[in-house]
């Protein structure tokens, strides 16, 4: 689900399954700071059982029921970015996965005259800019699209994905020391907007949307 802040209007996800069955839960805004309370989309109360005397002597009067036959296991699930041996099935499914990331709203790269880019503030990179390319983009200490060489940085710390209608979205992978969004830690996913600051470990970075009349400036 995504959680609206009524403060800022700034818009992070946030996965109903935490909800734990309780009607609503408080949020602090990683934008502003606000607290706030969102309620459960999943939430409904458990419904009340009445006893039905008659119902439960007519079903102990029946012949009892022929057992059921076992339950039919669920079809495997396909791991696209598996790194098990692809089979023809398998190798068309990773083919067709730019066509659904097209149906889900996402794209291999800015919207037509957008670019996005990666400007490294801090840490071992510091002064680097890096245009992101790619639907999406992954941060690690020593892997991924963009490499830190920051040993606070997770091995895959968090990623950045483009969306269609050309917004940017941060996600903290569960790295060790966190994913900060000006100065305030987040779980799960953020929307970002132009000129705005995050970091991973040590390492702080700021991103940069620029329109095409922009760019015919500089």
């Amino acid at each position: 689900m995504i959680v609206v802040c009524p403060s800022c209007s700034a818009r992070f996800q946030y996965d109903e399954a935490r909800f734990q069955g309780a009607r609503s839960k408080r949020f602090r805004c990683p934008k502003c700071a606000h607290v706030f309370e969102a309620e459960n989309p999943s939430y409904a109360p458990a419904p009340t059982t009445v006893f039905n005397a008659a119902a439960y002597v007519a079903k102990l009067s029946r012949s009892p029921e022929p057992e059921g036959l076992p339950p039919i296991p669920p079809p495997p699930i396909f791991q696209p970015d598996s790194d098990a041996q692809l089979t023809g099935q398998e190798t068309a499914a990773r083919y067709d996965r730019e066509a659904m990331l097209a149906a889900a709203g996402i794209r291999g790269n800015a919207p037509p005259g957008m670019r996005i880019s990666l400007a490294y503030l801090s840490g071992p990179q510091a002064s680097l800019v890096k245009v992101l390319d790619s639907n999406r983009t992954l941060i690690g200490r020593e892997e991924g699209d963009v490499v830190t060489k920051d040993p606070e940085t997770s091995r895959r710390h968090a990623t950045l994905d483009i969306h269609t209608d050309g917004t940017v979205w941060l996600t903290d992978l569960g790295s060790t020391n966190g994913t900060f969004v000006d100065g305030i830690q987040i779980f799960g996913m953020i929307q970002l907007v132009d000129r705005q600051e995050f970091t991973c470990g040590k390492s702080t970075f700021m991103l940069l949307i620029r329109k095409e009349d922009s760019l015919n400036m500089d």
